[in-house]
């Protein structure tokens, strides 16, 4: 075919290209403002380097709480191989000052709760043991007198080894909480009343409300127990699925992803209105991190990235803009070693996420979030099993540019 288009026709057409190129590039110019606006708006984080538990390097399990209810987050840490195997740390103004809570030779598993046990108006704290026996401890918190150790006590010491992850809620909803932990040695989940006096009864009665008999271990449980399927109780989340009180000591297995049973795990309202969403993490492997929403019929995945040994996870909402976050972190040994990274993807409340690293090079394990400074946001726990330790990082929330800039 002839073209038939004249010069002028030629010229007009390339005005009308050129200005419709830079009418795009603008918009993608202004895209790109946008998008690097909302991404410098993010926490920025400064590090802090604290000694560890002892002189292992096998830092197990932690637990941040308000320990001396002074309004500001404590954490615990255990370590299984020196002594003390049980310390807490505690905000001086400056930094943490480090207390002992339990100075024998134990071998806590990663996991551990807090809860008022006793009844007392304090916290007290709970840890499992590791393969190596069928233990499940409790310390007595001794507040106001934190010059001595705390007591332990027993809540389980017979059947099946190992007991990676615990969790405290009222699932019954009967006004008073209850105490479940994973026993992986003996293939199920344990539910255990809190007696009425605690401080007389060692070791406390079990009722077995999920077993299993092949496949991996299960494991995990979210920080904070969620409504899944919004009855008014809060459900047990764990081990690839959610477990829905039927009556008395009855639980009904849902399976949200059966291929997420060995994962770590976090649940919250990631999009307003509706269940509550959860994620799973590959804990001590590697894959997929995924996080999943309910359509009406199904449990939907949606695939954050893929983690190596991303044993780290919550929900909570890091930047303080109303919106829940997702906060993930890769060990380091074994694990991702130098090139471990934390992960946080910030959330709109409408299932979008904007993906950060807020740590590279320092693997974490059972890190976790808390107002660790007193200052009113939310600060990371970075504790690592074996990589670089004995050694515990904190990352202090230093706000967000946009915050900064007011």
């Amino acid at each position: 075919m002839t073209n038939t288009r004249k010069p002028s026709d030629r010229n007009v057409c390339a005005t009308l290209e050129r200005k419709v190129g830079a009418v795009l590039f603008g918009c993608l110019l202004l895209a790109m403002v946008a998008w690097s606006g909302a991404a410098s708006a993010k926490v920025t984080w400064q590090r802090k380097i604290l000694p560890g538990p002892n002189s292992g390097n096998q830092q197990t399990a932690c637990v941040v709480a308000d320990i001396d209810k002074d309004g500001i987050d404590d954490f615990v840490v255990t370590e299984r191989t020196k002594t003390p195997s049980v310390v807490w740390y505690k905000y001086n103004g400056n930094g943490w000052d480090r207390k002992v809570i339990d100075n024998t030779h134990l071998k806590p598993e990663a996991g551990g709760d807090s809860c008022d046990i006793d009844r007392d108006g304090d916290v007290d704290i709970i840890f499992g043991q590791d393969a190596s026996g069928n233990k499940i401890w409790w310390w007595e918190n001794p507040y106001p007198d934190f010059s001595k150790l705390w007591t332990r006590r027993y809540i389980k010491n017979s059947g099946g080894n190992k007991h990676h992850d615990q969790t405290v809620g009222d699932f019954d909803e009967d006004g008073q909480v209850e105490f479940v932990s994973w026993n992986q040695k003996a293939k199920k989940l344990l539910l255990f009343e809190i007696p009425r006096n605690p401080k007389r009864i060692e070791p406390w009665p079990s009722t077995t409300i999920y077993s299993w008999s092949s496949g991996r271990e299960r494991e995990g449980f979210p920080s904070i127990p969620v409504d899944i399927d919004l009855d008014g109780k809060v459900d047990i989340v764990g081990g690839g699925c959610w477990f829905k009180h039927l009556g008395e000591t009855k639980y009904k297995e849902n399976v949200i992803d059966d291929e997420m049973a060995f994962t770590q795990c976090a649940a919250g309202q990631l999009i307003k209105g509706g269940r509550p969403e959860v994620v799973f993490s590959p804990g001590d492997m590697n894959g997929d991190a995924n996080w999943y929403e309910w359509n009406g019929k199904k449990w939907v995945a949606h695939k954050l990235r893929y983690v190596i040994h991303g044993h780290t996870c919550e929900i909570r909402d890091i930047d303080g803009d109303g919106n829940l976050d997702i906060f993930i972190g890769e060990m380091g040994n074994p694990g991702a070693g130098d090139n471990a990274k934390t992960y946080i993807w910030y959330g709109d409340g409408k299932g979008h996420f904007t993906e950060t690293v807020a740590s590279h090079g320092q693997g974490i394990h059972e890190g976790k979030l808390g107002d660790l400074d007193g200052d009113g946001d939310l600060d990371i726990l970075m504790k690592p099993y074996n990589h670089n330790s004995p050694r515990v990082d904190v990352l202090l929330n230093n706000g967000t540019d946009k915050a900064k800039k007011g």
